[in-house]
């Protein structure tokens, strides 16, 4: 039989497709090698790195470290003072405001503080009864309610205490300004913008300086040093202190368009600083024992508004309450405004039921009190009558 005739059939590979597939790994292989060259080249051209060398100080110069000592000796007698007003908002609401903040320094170990009195004048000369609160912040970080006790306007010199044991009061220690001289190396410790005890240091430019308060026309500020240490908002009621740390005055003010520092500080000086001091003490001690806090309307002024002399016959007419006083805390109203027309203050009838007809005889009925003593006074408000109880504080001392 025959065998059916079988054969098999060879395919060769495409000679075109092998020759792509080499293309493609010589071009990776030279991809890599130029990447490896370029790599390899830029790390050998990059210039060495060799870190700095952290060179110390060493010791510091015997300018500096006088600095140091006076600033360090000096910063515990330096103070934060504040003040706030409280405004109520709405029923059982209260507003806290802060009204005014500067420097201020421990004078001695009673708790005396020393300070500049416009720092403090919003607190407590304010006329329109706000309720008002002074606070001292020592270097310890503890914060106290200070006590108003004087103050001399022309020398702004405000006397405050506290009731801080005397070991955590560092009395400053106080110099003399009689023989400065101009060049001299002056210190300013402060609360610039709130930054706490803050040094500026300069030399003093001038002496017997006059600058106006800007509290009313020709009213000026005397016998000042100035110097050209950075004396900023913040910095009022701060040492100033020679380059042995010895108290030469009181940074008071700046001469500036912007009301920053531009060179111009002015400090009362320690001499009369301490003067201001012992004026207010002396007045303290023989001041009288109460007050209300009152100022009267002058019955001549009163008729010129308008007030019937029947009404003015009735008794003294409250014009201003003054802040941190009896008769703020009492609640007593002076004159105020209303839709451009005067609303007439509290009218005192009677003290502890006795009739009182002028504001010689309300002052007279006060000062035979003590602080501490609670009066009734009977008043007339608007064309209500009634009674208001008084717990009369010591006076307020305004030289």
């Amino acid at each position: 039989m025959s065998q059916p005739f079988s054969s098999e059939h060879n395919h060769p590979q495409n000679p075109g497709a092998a020759a792509n597939g080499w293309l493609v790994v010589v071009l990776v292989i030279l991809i890599a090698v130029l990447a490896f060259r370029t790599v390899s080249s830029t790390v050998n051209n990059r210039p060495d790195y060799t870190p700095r060398v952290v060179v110390s100080r060493g010791e510091l110069g015997a300018d500096e470290k006088a600095t140091i000592e006076v600033f360090q000796n000096a910063t515990p007698s330096v103070v934060f003072v504040r003040s706030k007003g409280f405004r109520p908002v709405r029923f059982g609401v209260i507003a806290e405001q802060e009204l005014a903040s500067g420097t201020g320094f421990v004078w001695d170990e009673e708790g005396h503080i020393i300070t500049n009195l416009h720092v403090v004048r919003d607190a407590v000369l304010r006329k329109d009864g706000t309720r008002t609160q002074l606070e001292v912040q020592l270097a310890d970080s503890t914060v106290w309610d200070a006590q108003f006790i004087g103050a001399v306007y022309k020398r702004d010199i405000a006397v405050l205490k506290i009731a801080a044991k005397p070991s955590q009061l560092t009395p400053i220690t106080v110099g003399k300004s009689s023989d400065l001289k101009v060049g001299q190396k002056v210190l300013a410790i402060g609360n610039p913008f709130g930054f706490d005890r803050t040094l500026s240091t300069g030399v003093i430019g001038g002496l017997d300086r006059s600058v106006a308060t800007g509290d009313q026309d020709n009213e000026f500020l005397n016998g000042l040093i100035q110097t050209d240490a950075a004396i900023n908002p913040g910095n009022s009621g701060g040492p100033l202190l020679d380059s042995a740390g010895l108290l030469i005055g009181v940074n008071t003010a700046i001469v500036s368009t912007s009301g920053a520092s531009a060179g111009l500080g002015f400090a009362v000086p320690v001499d009369d600083v301490l003067a201001a001091v012992d004026e207010v003490m002396q007045v303290a001690s023989q001041a009288p024992s109460a007050e209300l806090g009152v100022g009267i309307l002058d019955p001549d002024e009163a008729r010129s508004f308008g007030i019937p002399e029947e009404i003015l016959q009735k008794g003294p007419i409250i014009r201003n309450v003054y802040a941190r006083t009896a008769a703020a805390e009492a609640g007593l109203v002076g004159m105020r405004l209303s839709r451009s027309e005067i609303v007439l203050g509290d009218l005192v009838l009677a003290i502890d039921g006795k009739p009182i007809r002028t504001g010689t005889e309300l002052q007279k009925a006060i000062r035979s009190r003590s602080a501490g003593d609670v009066i009734i006074l009977d008043i007339l408000r608007g064309t209500q009558t009634g009674q208001v109880s008084v717990t009369l504080k010591p006076p307020m001392i305004l030289l």
